[in-house]
């Protein structure tokens, strides 16, 4: 199983680094294992800056765009405080890694055309984005339940974004810019 999930992200890693910065970029001839680390080039974070949102906030927002294409967010600043670590498991088939990578670049490509987007996302998800500073800050560990609730809905469906192909979702998140 390791060895597949090295695979898969040394395939991640040869595919997307044609397209983005790695991390540390004092280890860009390190050989990446079971994950790695890619970042915006300097003339991304200057746009997205100029579309007025501070680059601190930017890779975490970066990160709830994935939850609008149906995939889980990488980890997200953290160990590098610019960069998305992504480390695929040994059970994704070429095809979704193919089908995550086409995700990436029209995430990237959102980013260029539609970089006020980030201030949006997630855009399909049931709850918009929670300011975590707010909820850091007035931490609440438990709440008293006399039933369950009904969990919120999808905007869009899961099952509807998997049927989706990747253009048609970006598409659909490009008509909300």
């Amino acid at each position: 199983m390791s060895a597949v999930a090295v695979l898969s992200a040394q395939y991640l890693f040869k595919v997307l680094g044609n397209h983005f910065p790695s991390l540390p970029k004092e280890a860009v001839s390190v050989p990446r294992m079971h994950e790695f680390i890619l970042t915006l080039d300097e003339t991304d974070f200057d746009a997205i800056e100029e579309a007025g949102i501070p680059k601190a906030v930017v890779i975490p927002r970066i990160g709830k765009l994935f939850l609008d294409f149906g995939f889980h967010a990488p980890t997200v600043a953290f160990p590098e405080i610019y960069g998305l670590m992504f480390e695929p498991t040994e059970s994704y088939s070429k095809a979704e890694l193919d089908r995550f990578t086409e995700a990436v670049l029209a995430i990237r490509n959102i980013i260029r055309v539609a970089p006020q987007l980030l201030d949006k996302a997630p855009i399909f998800t049931p709850i918009d984005r929670v300011d975590e500073v707010t909820a850091n800050r007035q931490l609440q560990l438990n709440e008293s339940l006399t039933q369950l609730p009904n969990p919120p809905m999808n905007r869009i469906a899961a099952k509807e974004l998997q049927a989706s192909t990747i253009d048609e979702i970006y598409q659909k998140l490009l008509a909300l810019a």
